[in-house]
């Protein structure tokens, strides 16, 4: 137990301190596991969630496609067109673009290319980006939260512990949009002044600057053969179990990923094929496959069954209670430490927890430790993967930003929204719709 909680302990200090590759980190962490006989080769594969990696790698391949073909700038400028380049209808049109893009595809991807539009447009009308971009960032991992591949917590969650992409838009679905609306409200209404001084800085020859660096045009094959791919996996994502059911064969989210994405990558041309399995996020693939054999050394030994009772027995005085603890504390520990981990460490507990009497549904706790790991990534810059890429940008690209100026931002509309969410996962507990 101590040599597994141990090389644990290493592995995640130094995936904290973001110094080292973190998919190295997770690999060495879960070779060792198996070197000290903490497990054999084949509990290490048995551990490993590969429909996770399956859905993860099926997912990374349709999105980058899409990217590829200039898919999302292209989305961004529509959009931003639509309003002419009016400061506050942009403010309003980003955060949304955040919040409804980051239901159906990472969140990483979609603060790339936000990130770097949204400093152009700040430019162009002289505002300060950043406030937008973590409002950008806060509405992008809340959104996310609304479906099974919305955010990388919830395809963990849902995968390990049998919930599905129907199961994750029903019930974190409104309780995500609700909190991500109520963000959106906040951020306009605290800058609402720098936004009405912002008009008279736009000039026919900015707004022409900003059209000629966003000149590339939508590559058609590309943009068909992806869109098509993504509308198909997400399809059968919705529709997997009954599908399974009518045909006999196992369409399990992995499947329902990779067959698009299979044949997709099977319909483009040698070139494009190479560019994009070249840009795929095989890191993050790796990083989750080392994580999975990391944690199933704790779960081999034991731990996450001594954690659940411990959390039982500290709730012990009723079932809202201890869907609060599950919203609020791994919600607040995820502003400092990866999500991704916790959310993976957290769904042996809540197996164990189910296996307790008196405790509340498996569903609701899912549901509870989904909101909370997935809105309490914003509180900080190193919270989630999406934080951290937009604020590397930021500072790259604009200037030093500070977790001071983050918390400051970031902290109080991040603590309305997890209220919120608390208040409306109690609401749902009390009427049974869970």
């Amino acid at each position: 137990m101590w040599v597994a909680l141990i090389i644990f302990l290493i592995a995640y200090i130094a995936i904290a301190s973001e110094k080292f590759p973190r998919h190295w980190v997770s690999l060495v962490g879960g070779t060792l596991l198996i070197l000290l006989g903490v497990l054999n080769f084949n509990e290490a594969l048995d551990y490993i969630n590969w429909d996770t990696i399956g859905l993860i790698a099926g997912m990374f391949v349709l999105v980058s496609i899409l990217n590829e073909a200039g898919f999302f700038s292209w989305l961004a400028m529509s959009a931003v067109r639509k309003v002419n380049y009016r400061p506050a209808y942009l403010f309003v049109i980003l955060i949304l673009m955040a919040i409804f893009l980051a239901m159906f595809m990472d969140s990483i991807t979609v603060m790339l290319f936000l990130s770097a539009l949204t400093i152009q447009l700040c430019r162009l009308v002289q505002i300060d980006p950043v406030p937008v971009i973590i409002a950008e960032v806060c509405a992008a991992n809340t959104g996310g939260a609304a479906t099974l591949v919305g955010d990388p917590p919830n395809v963990i969650l849902g995968t390990t512990l049998g919930f599905n992409f129907v199961d994750f838009i029903t019930h974190t679905g409104p309780l995500a949009l609700a909190a991500a609306l109520l963000l959106l409200a906040y951020f306009y209404l605290v800058n609402r002044k720098m936004l009405s001084h912002a008009h008279t800085f736009i000039t026919a020859e900015k707004i022409a600057e900003i059209n000629d660096q966003h000149r590339e045009p939508l590559h058609e094959h590309l943009t068909r053969v992806g869109l098509s791919a993504f509308l198909v996996a997400v399809g059968l994502l919705i529709f997997h179990i009954p599908l399974t059911e009518l045909s006999g064969l196992p369409i399990t989210p992995a499947v329902a990923a990779l067959i698009p994405a299979g044949i997709a990558l099977i319909a483009l041309q040698d070139g494009h094929r190479r560019k994009i399995i070249l840009k795929v996020d095989g890191e993050s693939i790796l990083f989750f496959t080392g994580l999975f054999v990391l944690i199933g050394g704790l779960e081999k030994v034991h731990i996450f069954e001594t954690l659940a009772e411990l959390l039982a027995g500290a709730t012990s005085s009723g079932q809202a209670n201890l869907v609060v603890a599950l919203q609020w504390g791994p919600g607040l520990a995820s502003g400092i430490v990866d999500n991704v981990p916790l959310a993976l460490a957290m769904s042996y507990v809540l197996k164990d927890l189910h296996s307790l009497p008196g405790m509340p549904a498996l569903s609701l706790m899912v549901w509870s430790l989904a909101l909370g790991v997935d809105i309490g990534g914003n509180l900080t810059p190193i919270g989630a993967s999406a934080n951290v890429v937009a604020y590397t940008f930021l500072e790259r690209n604009h200037g030093p930003v500070g977790w001071k100026r983050w918390l400051e931002v970031a902290v109080p509309p991040t603590l309305l929204a997890m209220v919120l969410v608390t208040g409306l996962l109690l609401l749902k507990w009390k009427i049974g719709w869970y």
